[in-house]
């Protein structure tokens, strides 16, 4: 898996084997495709990475200019494999990871940014219902507005048109993923 775009573009993220079975990362042609309707140039954002298993997301919206990520996982695995990402890439100084159980952590996340966040990925495993427990208790409060949502579930599981305050902008099918853009009413 690499890095599809910016200054780190061609770049290979560390994973884990695939045999261990614990990681499913968003592939590289939808990660590419998600950036291509975010834009090239991300300069100045903060991004916010839930479930954020290797960090692609957060370190490919680094790479392409965002200016900080926070990186959010429960997974010990996960958080080791984004801290060798973000040191191999030499990124420590452009991100915060912590390992928090979601969607009950975000209540952490409430306390510790206000008025913050600018992109906001959500990619959690699929057929748990932890894309839409997230948007349900996602605290408003850290994003900047007009923020973006892009949650990730299985194609056929479709989130709600407007979930509170949050209201679908599109929805983007690519094989068995669908990614879901929200920003907020």
């Amino acid at each position: 898996m690499q890095i599809t775009g910016g200054f780190l573009k061609g770049r290979k993220l560390y994973c884990p084997p695939k045999d261990l079975d614990l990681i499913r990362p968003l592939r590289t042609r939808i990660r590419k495709a998600l950036f291509d309707i975010l834009g090239q140039n991300l300069s100045d954002l903060k991004v916010l990475d839930l479930f954020a298993g290797t960090g692609a997301l957060g370190i490919e919206a680094i790479s392409r200019g965002a200016d900080f990520a926070v990186f959010i996982d429960s997974s010990p695995i996960s958080i080791n494999i984004i801290k060798k990402n973000l040191e191999k890439f030499n990124l420590l100084d452009k991100a915060k990871v912590f390992k928090l159980d979601l969607p009950k952590g975000l209540k952490i996340l409430s306390e510790k940014f206000q008025n913050f966040f600018d992109i906001v990925f959500i990619t959690p495993p699929y057929e748990k219902g932890l894309a839409l427990k997230t948007l349900k208790k996602f605290p408003e409060n850290i994003l900047k507005k007009p923020a973006l949502i892009i949650a990730e579930e299985r194609t056929g599981y479709e989130l709600p048109e407007k979930i509170g305050n949050f209201n679908l902008l599109q929805r983007r099918s690519y094989g068995e993923t669908t990614l879901h853009i929200y920003q907020v009413s």
